[in-house]
């Protein structure tokens, strides 16, 4: 199994400007520096690989796998919004197929959601090779939970304020209020 971002999201989790409000900045010598500490936030909150195991933004995603399992796909990084499309090749090696007659099963914004096939069908058998099922999907928020925002501002007051990772002040790592607030969104299964 692989999978990969293929449309990364185009919405911010933190504008420059809530920002740099929260950061109590009225002056623009640092609005580089702002951006880019909102884009690490956006990173590891949401990126491919990010820690909370979930889209936050609306993204797309491609998921490889050799064959499809017995039942259902589960599709990791909740919420899902929509599967785009389902493709294989098939086993005797040829064209990849697409498959436009499967359920879709959207598990609400805690779990994410998975696929089945079609009623009273199985699934097609696949060549067997890597990447033979290809599925892409969209997930993410529409909004942004606040507690989410919150927690991406907290870092970026942190890095802000803590430019070096080392010092001969005592530094502590992300506020604990951040944790707190990320934890009931962590997605454990991803």
């Amino acid at each position: 199994m692989s999978l990969r971002l293929a449309t990364p999201a185009t919405a911010e989790i933190v504008t420059l400007a809530e920002a740099k409000a929260h950061l109590r900045v009225d002056f623009t010598d640092d609005d580089a520096y702002i951006t880019a500490l909102a884009e690490a936030a956006q990173d590891w909150l949401s990126g491919e690989n990010n820690w909370l195991g979930r889209s936050v933004v609306e993204q797309t995603w491609e998921l490889k796998l050799e064959r499809f399992p017995s039942g259902k796909v589960d599709l990791p990084k909740p919420p899902l919004i929509e599967v785009t499309g389902v493709f294989y090749t098939p086993s005797d090696g040829g064209a990849e197929v697409e498959i436009t007659d499967f359920r879709e099963i959207d598990l609400g914004v805690s779990e994410g959601g998975y696929i089945l096939p079609a009623k009273n069908t199985d699934w097609p058998d696949t060549d067997g090779e890597p990447g033979s099922v290809r599925i892409t999907f969209e997930s993410g928020y529409s909004d942004v939970p606040k507690s989410i925002k919150h927690a991406a501002l907290l870092m970026i007051g942190h890095w802000y304020e803590n430019r070096e990772a080392a010092s001969q002040a005592k530094i502590s790592d992300l506020p604990m209020a951040v944790d707190a607030l990320l934890y009931p969104y962590r997605n454990w299964r991803a």
